[in-house]
């Protein structure tokens, strides 16, 4: 009998071991070069435009060239142009800082997967759901304790990022993509709508489900559940807005480990559920909850007759508390040898591994601002003329980790500064200080955005940041005896950007600099080690967008260079997207258009299930191999629905996979389809 993947059955103890793995190394065939070669070709004389990024929130969006926040994009109607009038988004840290809704149309409705709906894509483990890292380095805003793991954000919902509505009507919105089997798919939901005295609810959900038996290779499933849903209470004379929600969030993954050949193809035994992995039976499960509530007593504010809004003073406290658990088992088998003696140091007890972490965290912030509104009619989107803010904010954090138990006080000093001069400057900076548990340290960010109109557009950005290693970066346990504990030195960052974008031309130029001075890595032996040396990253991204006629190519290519020996990346990112848009029998709007992506050659770091990281691996080189995609969308007023067939450059090269994670390949062509419906009543 085949074993049923049960993701709430997690034994206590198992055992695990680890081989010398057998190298799967992708060889570059001319046949990828002339398939990209082709594709290519067909950029001449076209002109078109991306959709631009919208702004979420009082902090903004990257410029272009850089990837998004690690946050879950919870769907594509926020890459394209509104069509919508009066439903405005705004999220809770700052109500007055709205945008338009965005209608998605068809421009990347097919992109289905979270790791591809970033200006730049991110690697993950060849399953949608699965442990992701950024290809392009981003680095991440630090605040306060960090545990220390994050490959699953861009999957995840919060409070934080729940997209509040303004609107007159409700706001129903449904999404389903359909896999090869009929347990791949990924169920979306948002929803919207006003109640009696000032209630106003919104709801936002996302259900990724890869658990086909013959779509993936062996101990490889997973399911991935992301939930947020809010109250609003807004008063009748405005003076005070209450926000209370809720996020569940959860991860059950069957982790390999990766594979150590893949099946032989055209043989009697090529289906993924042949292949042998380095990992039979390793399981993990996060648990993510959070309760907060946040609430504003305003003072003055008032819009008169002409929609003039006078000055506001706003006091403001926001509590939330978080319940997060981490846990991963594994039975030691003869088949986990490959894996053991790959990583000696993580088979401390011959039974395999186990560990469970339970993280509780309660927050309180307090917060005095002020602020003028740019426009304050119901039926427009307001937006801060200036915003001055100033505050603190109390985190305590409590870390159980079997055998042992701590706490971490954050007391962190916090202010931000927002001013837009006119329509064409806007400048906005933030910052924290702390003062207790990881004293010292601080984080500043700053942002300024300049229309030039016909002369383009200017984004400068910058961040400082001093920060602390991660909880398990400094003492991590497995199967209850210590694994490691460290005495690292705090992290330095700095970063600075600039892109210009000429709208006429469709021209995206821009380049960014990160400078790491006492980095934490991952080395060979899955253990965390501290850089002795700086660490520059370069960063080149050209974008250009061409038109003819109905058809439209759409370019992305991002350079960057890095030493090699603590933060591998791809030289160059690159994908391009060729697309027609049409309108057939009168009404039915379609577009069909193919992907391709790609990075040059490199070593990819490999995903270790056991401690969760991404790490260095010497064993494997991934080989340039551009993968095409190519789809079909169609649009009936409200209706929309794509099929899609994905990784077709295996039907050419049916021996090649993709692989952007170490001994983690893709799977081979196959099809999917998805549909959505959208309904304001």
């Amino acid at each position: 009998m085949k074993h049923l993947f049960n993701p709430f059955s997690l034994p206590d103890s198992e055992s695990i071991y680890f081989p010398s793995l057998a190298v799967v190394s992708p060889l570059l065939h001319s046949a990828r070069w002339v398939l990209l070669i082709m594709l290519l070709s067909l950029t001449a004389g076209l002109y078109a435009q991306r959709p631009p990024s919208s702004t979420t929130g009082s902090g903004g969006t990257p410029p272009p060239g850089t990837a998004t926040p690690n946050q879950r994009q919870t769907s594509a109607q926020r890459l394209t142009a509104a069509d919508t009038f009066g439903i405005f988004i705004f999220q809770v840290d700052n109500p007055n800082e709205e945008r338009a809704f965005a209608d998605s149309l068809l421009d990347a409705f097919q992109q289905y997967d979270p790791t591809r709906q970033t200006p730049d894509d991110y690697a993950h483990l060849g399953v949608v759901g699965s442990a992701h890292r950024p290809l392009v380095y981003t680095g991440r805003d630090r605040s306060g304790y960090d545990l220390g793991w994050h490959h699953y954000d861009l999957y995840y919902a919060n409070g934080h990022t729940l997209p509040y509505y303004r609107l007159a009507r409700p706001y129903t919105h449904v999404w389903y993509m359909q896999g090869g089997e009929q347990r791949d798919n990924i169920i979306q939901a948002d929803f919207s709508r006003n109640f009696a005295k000032g209630l106003s609810y919104t709801l936002d959900y996302q259900a990724i489900t890869q658990e086909g038996e013959s779509t993936h290779y062996p101990n490889q499933r997973n399911q991935s559940r992301a939930l947020a849903t809010g109250l609003w209470l807004h008063s009748p004379k405005g003076k005070y807005d209450g926000f209370l929600s809720y996020a569940a969030n959860t991860t059950n993954t069957e982790d390999n480990g990766g594979i150590l050949a893949l099946p032989e193809s055209g043989g009697e035994f090529s289906s993924p559920a042949t292949a042998a992995v380095l990992l039979a039976d390793g399981r993990s499960r996060h648990a993510l909850r959070e309760v907060m509530y946040t609430h504003y007593y305003r003072l003055g504010g008032q819009v008169d007759s002409t929609g003039r809004a006078r000055r506001a003073f706003t006091l403001s406290h926001q509590f939330d508390y978080d319940k997060n658990t981490y846990r991963y088992n594994d039975a030691f088998a003869f088949a986990d040898t490959t894996f053991y003696q790959r990583f000696p140091a993580l088979l401390l007890d011959t039974r395999g591994a186990r560990y469970y972490i339970d993280q509780r965290t309660v927050e309180n912030s307090f917060r005095l601002s002020t602020f003028r509104l740019a426009s304050g009619n119901f039926g427009q989107q307001r937006q801060q003329r200036d915003l001055i803010e100033v505050g603190f904010t109390h985190r305590y954090n409590r870390i159980s980790q079997e055998p042992i138990a701590f706490t971490v006080n954050n007391l962190m000093l916090t202010t931000k500064v927002g001013l837009r001069l006119g329509e064409r400057v806007r400048l906005q900076a933030d910052g924290w200080l702390d003062l207790l548990g990881q004293a010292g340290d601080f984080r500043i960010n700053g942002r300024l955005d300049v229309d030039l109109r016909k002369a383009g557009r200017v984004l400068l950005d910058m961040r400082n940041q001093l920060y602390s290693p991660t909880g398990v970066q400094q003492q991590f346990y497995l199967t209850q005896l210590e694994l490691y504990r460290n005495n690292f030195s705090k992290t330095i960052e700095n970063t600075v950007g600039a892109a210009y974008t000429l709208p006429k031309t469709g021209i995206v130029l821009a380049g960014r600099y990160h400078l790491l001075n006492n980095y934490i890595y991952y080395d060979t032996t899955a253990l965390p080690r501290q850089a002795d040396a700086a660490i520059g990253i370069l960063q080149l991204t050209a974008q250009k967008d061409f038109r003819l006629g109905a058809f439209r190519l759409l370019n992305r290519v991002v350079w960057q260079r890095a030493d090699d020996a603590y933060l591998r990346l791809p030289t160059l990112v690159g994908k391009h997207s060729l697309v027609y848009d049409g309108v057939w029998f009168r009404n039915l709007v379609v577009q069909l258009g193919a992907d391709v992506r790609y990075t040059s050659a490199f070593r990819a770091d490999y995903f270790n299930p056991v401690v969760a990281q991404f790490q260095l691996q010497n064993q494997q080189e991934v080989a340039f191999y551009p993968n095409v995609d190519a789809y079909f969308s169609m649009r009936v007023d409200r209706f929309r629905a794509f099929i899609k067939g994905e990784n077709l450059t295996t039907l050419i090269e049916p021996d090649e996979r993709l692989f952007l994670s170490a001994f983690y390949p893709w799977p081979s062509a196959a099809v999917r389809w998805g549909v959505s419906w959208r309904m304001l009543d």
